[in-house]
């Protein structure tokens, strides 16, 4: 839809202040918390579980990278349950978190029951008044946490030194970044050597419904963005603001901005290691409509795959999870890999100073027991970085 050197110009948002008249994230009613909740919890986990190994029949011979969760719709994404899986890689509590575009501050409420020492919220966008309504209240409920809210561009965050963040999190942001390559350095250099970085992001341009307005009417138009000339796709978003319904009218806002990355599932993922960060986890999510779409109107699928691929179709969302690199050890791992070696300890040294450690090389996972034994040779055994912890 847009020519490359649109997509490089930096981006520009309204200047007037977005927040919604309500927050509801912030007192939640007593069926959501005591109810929704606790059966989320309960059914939506074996129900993933059983239902990723079903779509990995399907779609995972089509994938470029390594998937450890695939999910059918919504069901399993949401916050509570991502919260839970990054707090089984790294405790959360007494860290400190950068949340990476907060919005108005729906974000923060799902952080702060682990009890990070700070959680500063930071976005593009204007929403001070929600950010000064929701502040009191959220120190007040959560005293063992210290919580900032700060407006700033993802690339450039010069209001925070090196090393400063433990963890940085994000939530359906990275769909919306112009230059991701430049978002993933910004946050390598804020991270400490060894923290975390967490995403959860769609749907993608690709999509059904990847410009996040096309589809509202009628199935057959969600891929309207890929496929509509630009006269014809600024006359479908139309002139006039949504008042009725406040999604589209900020599906139609981000088109209007150029509030996208354009990016597939696979350049979100070798930008991310490119970046200096190693994958712990990766999820996809598969977008039901657009998979019907596909089977239900042949012309418009032809159409569709004579450009892209299926899966970049049909890939709605992507989690992820992954660590920067602790000081010294990742050449040292590459260098002992490459050159096949498979003596079971080296000194290696880590961090700064004269700090040496005794460190287990052999780390390859054994493919017959991926989730309980990390001791392997890797002779006779390629490298893969997702597979090793340290």
């Amino acid at each position: 839809m847009r020519s490359a050197d649109q997509r490089e110009r930096p981006p520009t948002g309204p200047a007037e202040d977005l927040s919604p008249e309500e927050l509801p994230w912030i007192r939640p009613s007593a069926f959501e918390s005591l109810v929704k909740r606790p059966i989320r919890e309960f059914l939506y986990t074996p129900y993933t579980k059983l239902a990723s190994r079903v779509i990995a029949r399907r779609y995972a011979s089509q994938t470029q990278f390594p998937v450890d969760l695939w999910l059918w719709g919504q069901r399993g994404n949401d916050y509570e349950a991502h919260r839970r899986r990054l707090n089984r890689f790294v405790r959360l509590g007494n860290t400190k978190i950068l949340v990476a575009g907060c919005g108005a501050g729906r974000d923060l409420v799902s952080w702060l029951p682990y009890a990070p020492r700070l959680v500063v919220g930071v976005d593009y966008l204007n929403y001070e008044r929600a950010w000064n309504r929701s502040i009191d209240y959220l120190r007040s409920r959560y005293p063992r946490s210290s919580v900032r809210f700060l407006r700033g561009n993802l690339q450039n965050l010069d209001a925070f030194e090196d090393e400063e963040f433990d963890v940085i999190g994000s939530d359906a942001v990275l769909e919306h970044v112009t230059n991701f390559p430049a978002v993933v350095s910004e946050f390598v250099r804020l991270l400490r050597p060894g923290g975390f970085f967490y995403a959860t992001f769609g749907p993608l341009w690709p999509c059904w419904q990847g410009d996040h307005y096309s589809g509202w009417d009628e199935l057959s138009n969600g891929y309207n963005h890929l496929v509509m000339d630009q006269s014809s796709y600024q006359q479908y978003l139309g002139s006039e603001k949504r008042e009725d319904h406040p999604e589209l009218e900020e599906g139609r806002m981000w088109s209007k901005y150029g509030l996208f990355s354009y990016l597939r599932a696979i350049d979100y993922v070798q930008t991310l290691s490119d970046g200096g960060l190693q994958a712990q986890f990766t999820g996809v999510l598969i977008e039901p409509r657009g998979a019907r779409c596909l089977r239900q109107f042949k012309g418009l699928r032809e159409k569709l795959l004579a450009v892209h691929k299926e899966l970049d179709l049909v890939i709605a969302g992507m989690t992820v999870i992954y660590r920067r690199h602790r000081r010294g050890t990742h050449r040292t791992r590459c260098l002992l890999a490459r050159e096949n070696r498979s003596s079971p300890v080296v000194l290696a040294c880590l961090g700064s100073g004269l700090v040496w450690r005794v460190v287990a090389v052999n780390c390859v996972r054994r493919q017959h027991h991926p989730r309980r034994s990390w001791w392997g040779g890797l002779r006779g055994q390629s490298y893969d970085p997702r597979v090793c912890r340290w």
